[in-house]
């Protein structure tokens, strides 16, 4: 699951949605979109080999 959270669609759709759903006055979507997107911020992709 965490991989899918590294990928560049994944942090810029969430935090696109949690704008768009700030922007309406939704706020439980908000809560939920702005936290897959904090969560998809902080699994930063891996870089080079291990």
């Amino acid at each position: 699951m965490r991989a899918l959270f590294r990928r560049p669609l994944a942090r810029y759709g969430f935090t696109t949605l949690a704008a768009v759903a700030l922007l309406t006055g939704q706020a439980v979507p908000f809560f939920v979109a702005a936290t897959l997107a904090t969560y998809a911020w902080r699994c930063r992709p891996r870089r080079g080999r291990r």
